[in-house]
């Protein structure tokens, strides 16, 4: 994710309080890498996350340890396990083209960036995201994995799943603090995401990245539980009191008809 002062770094490996969250990140950020499924030599994946080759070996030895990780003949690594379970690869498919319309429009309306992701079996993640054509910007990517309490794509997620599939979205990811005003409190983040749920959208202000703000709303599909929602991410400097109250409303309006083409595809 590109920061408003342009440099480069995932959220995941931010900068966090602890040794261990800092590992954490760092090991999150390898997976979301090698989620893309192409080969990564050993000092492509260090130079990725800013962490020395030693450190970024230790990590993948772990993964490969855990089975999340295997090294090619070349001694290239690659995930090892499937990323794609309950969200089948069709729905997520039908997903994209449902709401690709709608996060072209509201890209080339705001001039922002549009971002869609889905929820896996364990963890939440971006499927499709449109760069805003500013040269400062808040930047996604697809395969990243998004935390449940921090991002506004995780929150309009995880404000609607069950005590215990948010319990597990909870442990898989951990709790830590990435900026200065990252919800960490699991009472204070239950309470955030109780006003997910009655207000219908979820905000996000430098809670992941410092500099930034973000506006997400759930996906609802007749019938179905919430497992998407879309958003749109900003550098906070450019955010209005008229963009505050604009984009959550152009959002909900666009999710209602991401969803009404869903329902009518079946």
């Amino acid at each position: 994710m590109k920061n408003p002062e342009g440099n480069t770094g995932s959220a995941l490996a931010a900068r966090a309080p602890r040794v261990e969250s800092r590992a954490l990140a760092k090991g999150l950020a390898l997976l979301e890498i090698l989620a893309a499924g192409e080969p990564r030599a050993l000092r492509h994946l260090a130079a990725a996350i800013k962490l020395g080759k030693p450190s970024t070996l230790r990590l993948l030895r772990t993964l490969e340890a855990t089975g999340f990780a295997v090294r090619n003949a070349e001694g290239n690594y690659l995930i090892n396990r499937p990323w794609a379970q309950p969200a089948s690869k069709d729905r997520i498919r039908r997903l994209m083209a449902a709401a690709a319309p709608e996060m072209t429009s509201l890209n080339a309306d705001l001039a922002e960036t549009v971002s869609l992701a889905a929820l896996m079996d364990d963890h939440i993640r971006v499927v499709d995201t449109l760069e805003s054509p500013k040269q400062i910007r808040m930047s996604n990517y697809r395969n990243r994995i998004l935390p449940p309490y921090a991002s506004s794509l995780g929150k309009a997620i995880a404000a609607f799943q069950s005590p215990e599939q948010l319990q597990v979205l909870l442990h898989v990811y951990g709790i830590y603090a990435t900026t200065e005003k990252t919800i960490t409190d699991p009472v204070a983040i239950r309470e955030e995401l109780e006003r997910v749920r009655q207000r219908g959208w979820a905000s996000e202000y430098e809670e992941s990245v410092q500099g930034g703000c973000c506006f997400g709303v759930p996906i609802r599909c007749d019938g179905e539980p919430v497992d998407a929602a879309i958003s749109v991410s900003l550098p906070i400097s450019r955010l209005t009191p008229a963009l505050e109250q604009r984009i959550p409303a152009m959002l909900l309006e666009a999710a209602c008809r991401i969803a009404s083409r869903m329902n009518a595809a079946g």
